[in-house]
């Protein structure tokens, strides 16, 4: 059995385009990222023609998709105003995940950003970036 090849941390990226032509750039502070995609989907329910008392089973269709990308860290002060700037302007900015040779890139808006601190440990955040529009691997 050969061992499956995997991923560092480091080969996981989520990148906010800045400028014109668009640089990507990764904020410091990060120490944890999540990538997802969801379908939004109508039920059908389809009955059984030959035992109309029968269990039916559902038929789905996809209606949209959407992605959503999350991280939480420490605030790094010199990248903090990016995350905050961005939030703030409520802009829909140019956005690029890279999971090892793999690239997606659309549109996307910060909508939430949650700062915390306790006494005795470093300011922590959290952010949310949901698509705006299609998101497409390159």
């Amino acid at each position: 059995m050969a061992q499956a090849q995997t991923l560092k941390y480091s080969t996981f990226l989520i990148q906010i385009g800045i400028g014109s032509p668009v640089v990507y750039a990764s904020p410091c502070g990060l120490n944890s990222k999540g990538f997802s995609r969801t379908a939004a989907t109508n039920d059908t329910n389809v009955p059984d023609c030959d035992d109309p008392d029968a269990a039916s089973w559902l038929e789905r269709d996809v209606v949209s998709l959407s992605g959503q990308m999350t991280g939480s860290g420490v605030v790094a002060d010199e990248d903090f105003d990016v995350w905050n700037d961005w939030f703030e302007s409520g802009a829909s900015k140019p956005v690029q995940v890279k999971l090892g040779t793999r690239i997606w890139q659309g549109n996307a808006i910060l909508s939430k950003l949650d700062v915390t601190g306790q006494r005795g440990q470093r300011v922590q955040f959290s952010a949310t970036i949901d698509s705006d529009g299609e998101i497409v691997k390159l």
